[in-house]
């Protein structure tokens, strides 16, 4: 009898429960660059994050304020800007979420970012691994994608 009553409720939960609907998608840190699409559709998104490199990297993704561009934010690099100042000249708001990897894996868990139609997006990774390196956004680790 409890597992018929456990049986309805799980069928109740699955039809009842609205699905997010969110689309997953894989960005690939490499050494020392990023793999991901240059447009992505609006709404919820899952991304995840694989790791095919020998060092470890991290995956952050900030929206980016009406206007700014991939250039803007190559000229900025060039500059040897800060993470801190990018986020004050050119951010639009918090970061929106980060994953780690480890060389060789993908992150533990999963990030889920309702993206906003008609904007850009930076993913950058600002890890210094190894100790002492440059920070892997100066070696050019960064990209940008837009919604439509």
């Amino acid at each position: 009898m409890m597992t018929v009553a456990w049986a309805l409720l799980a069928v109740l939960v699955l039809v009842l429960v609205p699905r997010l609907g969110a689309e997953e998608i894989k960005i690939i840190g490499r050494d020392f660059a990023f793999d991901a699409p240059a447009t992505l559709g609006a709404g919820v998104t899952t991304f995840v994050f694989e790791n095919p490199g020998i060092v470890r990297h991290e995956m952050i993704i900030v929206l980016l304020r009406q206007g700014v561009t991939e250039q803007h934010i190559k000229d900025a690099h060039q500059g040897g800007i800060t993470m801190r100042k990018l986020m004050g000249q050119f951010g639009d708001g918090e970061i929106l979420g980060i994953l780690l990897a480890m060389p060789g894996q993908s992150s533990s868990g999963k990030l889920i970012v309702n993206l906003v139609r008609g904007r850009t997006y930076l993913i950058i990774c600002q890890l210094e691994a190894p100790e002492g390196a440059p920070r892997h956004n100066l070696l050019g680790m960064y990209t940008t994608f837009r919604t439509e």
